[in-house]
């Protein structure tokens, strides 16, 4: 009956949370997130060519390679099963989540009814909450890596508390993939292990000389791939090894002390953690904290509110969530590990690429985040009358969902809210196509459009001059230019920073004193105009 109540939910949370993130293609066949061009292109390519092409980069050989494996098997292609095979991974972990609240619940006495109810609301909240779904929606390599990282936590407590040589194999062959899956994933995964070796090594001196030699084994494996293929942004560890490695140590710490401190202890650290994190993103809206980024406007702050609720039950329900053994063990270690390397990214400095680190880093808490607040629906249920306790659990699962659902635009809202668009129309696809085989490289727009080209042809114009126009406010066209009507309300992409809008008679006066030679009609019409001199693009 327990198992059967678990299947239920395990497939409803499933079915969720791959609905939702099958979502966009209500809106457009494409894949979510531009860069989701630059997967499709691979796996397009690689199937022509009958291997990984040579444009694949070293530290993302994994999508490319299931993408055009589900080609193949699907007779799709990679263009349009993209979003279908990421809404599929990206829906795991919320599975996942709500597997591990079960666990956890389970392990305290919950009545069943109780532990049902708390894990169905963890699982759903992480399937719509739209921060989590922002990263999980998008066609990445990066939603693998999301994926891999709690099942190297599981895995590796699994190996030390059985000792079984098969949940050794599973850990490893994660730990393997990890660096040719995703480069920050890898480095999460490592952190994570870490925390996982520290709570495993508190029981025996067995254990602590296998994760003192597990962990010798991974952070070289780590470090020396990465030294060799150096990929984007993962020099900072390297170049900061020392407030790297500080940081490390207090990990170690953490995972040691907050495994068995007092409840009030727990809840004021991470608490206070997550609500720190709020702040930051208040103090980016108002001061700017990162240069040459776009702060966050009004929208994003309102939709971003209501994760409030689940911050506070979260941060009330980590004493019960976590501990130094079993599952509890687990999610002290997938909580513990992104929010060092939030803190260790923001004692780095404030740049762009700083930015980024926290951004993507954050994502990673969030299953954690949200399993606390499921055992915090079952902590503060067991606290009234047994007649009472089913309503209470069903009042903070609905209102927890509730949050969840009202910060799910995040995920889907474009430049009203965020530096970057992750809906590709249909018309502008077509317009990218066009400008890329009539004109080459000898054309530019917003950084939307000529990413689209570049990452789905591999060619196409730069963004530069487009940007250049803008800021000056218009005037005549000096290179064949991709124009698009939002550029007057929305603006124009220029990621990581703020959009650039046109007035309307500037962008008018560029079409009418140029030669459009290409036009879409639809919501938001793309005009291609070539000038009347000579192009200097």
């Amino acid at each position: 009956m327990v198992r059967r109540r678990l299947a239920v939910v395990a497939l409803t949370v499933f079915a969720v949370a791959f609905a939702v993130r099958m979502a966009p293609t209500l809106w457009t066949p494409y894949p979510f997130n531009p860069d989701g061009f630059v997967f499709a292109a691979q796996a397009r390519d690689s199937i022509a060519a009958g291997s990984l092409v040579e444009t694949v980069e070293p530290y993302g050989y994994t999508f490319p390679t299931l993408l055009s494996i589900v080609a193949l098997v699907t007779a799709v292609a990679p263009l349009w099963i993209a979003q279908p095979t990421i809404a599929f991974v990206g829906a795991v972990p919320s599975v996942i989540a709500a597997v591990l609240t079960w666990q956890v619940a389970d392990q305290r006495g919950t009545a069943p009814s109780v532990t049902a109810i708390a894990s169905l609301a963890a699982g759903t909240t992480l399937a719509l909450e739209g921060v989590f779904l922002r990263r999980t929606v998008a066609v990445s390599y990066e939603v693998l890596g999301i994926l891999f990282v709690p099942l190297v936590a599981i895995a590796a407590y699994r190996f030390f508390q059985t000792e079984q040589r098969r949940w050794g194999l599973v850990t490893g062959a994660f730990l393997l993939v990890l660096p040719i899956t995703h480069h920050l994933s890898a480095i999460m995964a490592a952190l994570t292990l870490t925390a996982v070796c520290v709570l495993a090594g508190l029981e025996t001196w067995r254990r602590r000389a296998l994760s003192v030699v597990l962990l010798v084994v991974v952070w070289a494996y780590v470090g020396a791939y990465y030294w060799v293929v150096d990929p984007a942004y993962t020099g900072e560890p390297v170049e900061q090894y020392g407030l790297f490695v500080a940081w490390i140590v207090l990990l170690c710490a953490l995972a040691y002390w907050l495994s068995t401190a007092a409840p009030a202890v727990v809840r004021g650290t991470i608490g206070g953690g997550l609500l720190f994190g709020f702040a930051v993103v208040v103090a980016d809206a108002v001061w700017g904290v990162f240069p040459g980024t776009m702060a966050p406007p009004s929208l994003l702050l309102v939709l971003l509110a209501p994760l409030v609720v689940l911050a506070v039950l979260g941060s009330w329900g980590v004493p019960s969530a976590t501990g130094p053994h079993g599952s509890r063990a687990v999610v002290l270690a997938l909580l513990l590990a992104p929010l060092v390397w939030v803190g260790f990214s923001l004692t780095r400095g404030v740049d762009p690429a700083i930015e980024i680190f926290v951004q993507r880093g954050q994502t990673f808490a969030h299953l954690a985040v949200v399993v606390s607040a499921g055992v915090a629906i079952v902590d503060l249920a067991d606290r009234t009358t047994p007649r009472s306790r089913r309503t209470v659990a069903v009042s903070l699962a609905v209102v927890l969902c509730l949050c969840a659902l009202a910060s799910l635009p995040i995920a889907f809202v474009g430049l009203e809210a965020l530096s970057y668009q992750g809906t590709t129309t249909g018309e502008e696809f077509a317009a990218a196509t066009f400008a890329t085989t009539t004109l080459g490289a000898e054309w530019t727009s917003d950084d939307h459009l000529t990413r689209i080209a570049g990452n789905y042809y591999e060619a196409g114009g730069s963004s530069q001059p487009a940007a250049d126009w803008l800021r000056e406010g218009g005037g005549e066209l000096h290179c064949p230019t991709a124009l698009q009507s939002s550029w007057q309300t929305v603006g124009a992409q220029q990621y990581p920073e703020t959009p650039v809008t046109i007035s309307q008679p500037a962008y008018d006066a560029a079409i009418d004193g140029g030669h459009a030679i290409y036009a879409t009609t639809g919501s938001d019409p793309v005009t291609i105009v070539v000038p009347t001199g000579t192009p200097a693009c």
